[in-house]
């Protein structure tokens, strides 16, 4: 059964408003900020915390874990979703923009961080006094990425930069082929202030055994090759969400989670056996919520959203929340999808628009402008997962968090209070929020 066509849940699983104390009240009690608009993501910090010492407990003792905090932290937050990991106990934190490593120092974290992408050599000085660590993944970077290190002549007066080489070992995306490994380290390691800090490749299609191993087998070719050119092995990290939960390649010395650090899979991934508990483990750790700017009665016949493409057949109720393409929900000319309110689900009608989407409340009598809408998430006994959202706009589940827009706050939470408040006024983050 679909999820437009699934019947209304049991009586027992009705929320009404302010069973629990609405966003505005959490805010005003933790002396934060007025949300300034009916539309907002709640991002749950305890899941994003017991996440990562969910992906612990399937890791042998002494393997690290490099929390990936790119793209705003998957949208979650990234000064909020830096702080959650390390203080659960990442050892490095993994961006993919210099600027983002930027960030994290100017929100006052001092972890380990790595840049995955190598940034232009115009930002090695601003890495050298900011300890950023960054990745090389071609000859003519590496080339340049010495010259310009040798230039700013650092190293004479103690300045250290903290390189990790990337090998291709299959994804044809970056890094240097394995042969030529040992000739990359070598010049790395010989380089005075530059320390070989680590080796690391991506997998192109971690659930697949045989293409993973082939891509495994590359991956020592290239350990090979700077064993023989005598440069001692830096720690290695090669398996992220995939492969930790698909059980497929080796952990090493360190890991690299992303996607599952937020409590989401990918559409149609089956966790292996030895981690399925971790897997079910995993708590979704943002919700994108809003109240009705408006609900009214519509007559049949009567079309609703741009270009008409659905109209009422019969005396109907529709609600319009202030949430769109705009802020990441993906456009829609049809109204695919759902929203859950007073627990149960509600069908999308009308096409999203940059700034609204409407649902159809026929069958829900009694919502009131009071009433929060959930358009990711839970609420009852139901939930709208990633997973499905990706499934109805034929995506993935990353573009569905990360394409949330930073215009929609954030409001960050725990069990024990909400801890802070982002806009596109600034960040509020009370002092629990920043114990790291």
């Amino acid at each position: 059964m679909s999820a437009l066509s699934r019947p209304p849940g049991p009586a027992s699983s009705i929320v009404t408003p302010r069973q629990v104390p609405g966003v505005e009240d959490r805010l005003a009690v933790a002396g934060l900020p007025a949300l300034p608009r009916l539309a907002w993501l709640e991002i749950d910090v305890d899941a994003l915390e017991a996440n990562l010492r969910t992906i612990r407990s399937v890791l042998a003792p002494g393997v690290r874990i490099a929390a990936v905090v790119k793209a705003d932290g998957y949208g979650h937050g990234l000064e909020v979703a830096s702080r959650a990991f390390v203080k659960a106990g990442a050892a490095l934190l993994c961006v993919a923009a210099f600027d983002e490593a930027l960030a994290i120092r100017a929100a006052g974290i001092a972890a380990p961080t790595l840049v995955l992408f190598q940034p232009p050599v115009s930002c090695l000085e601003a890495a050298w006094e900011s300890a950023i660590e960054i990745a090389v993944a071609h000859p003519a970077r590496l080339d340049e990425l010495v010259a310009s290190w040798r230039g700013l002549g650092v190293a004479e007066r103690g300045g250290r930069l903290g390189v990790h080489l990337e090998i291709d070992t299959g994804l044809t995306r970056a890094g240097f082929v394995p042969e030529r490994a040992g000739e990359a380290a070598r010049r790395l390691h010989a380089t005075p202030g530059i320390d070989l800090a680590g080796l690391w490749t991506h997998l192109a299609s971690a659930p697949d055994r045989a293409v993973t191993d082939e891509q495994v087998a590359r991956f020592r070719t290239a350990q090979a090759a700077i064993a023989a050119a005598g440069v001692p092995l830096p720690p290695r990290h090669l398996a992220a969400s995939g492969a930790i939960f698909a059980a497929s390649a080796p952990h090493l010395e360190m890991i690299r989670p992303g996607l599952s650090l937020y409590g989401v899979l990918p559409v149609g991934f089956q966790a292996a056996s030895v981690v399925a508990g971790a897997a079910a483990a995993l708590r979704p750790a943002m919700s994108l919520k809003a109240r009705a700017i408006r609900i009214e009665s519509v007559p049949p016949g009567q079309a609703v959203g741009y270009g008409g493409r659905w109209r009422a057949e019969r005396p109907s109720i529709v609600a319009t929340l202030p949430v769109g393409y705009g802020d990441g929900f993906s456009y829609s000319p049809t109204g695919r999808g759902t929203a859950l309110v007073r627990g149960r689900r509600a069908p999308l009608v009308g096409s999203v628009a940059m700034d609204a989407l409407s649902v159809d409340i026929t069958d829900m009598p009694g919502v009131t402008p009071d009433d929060e809408f959930v358009l990711l998430g839970a609420q009852g006994d139901d939930r709208i997962d990633a997973v499905e959202l990706a499934r109805l706009r034929t995506t993935i589940p990353y573009e569905v968090v990360v394409a949330m827009a930073r215009r929609i706050p954030r409001v960050y939470d725990s069990a024990a209070a909400t801890l802070g408040l982002r806009t596109l006024g600034g960040e509020t983050l009370r002092a629990e929020g920043r114990d790291t």
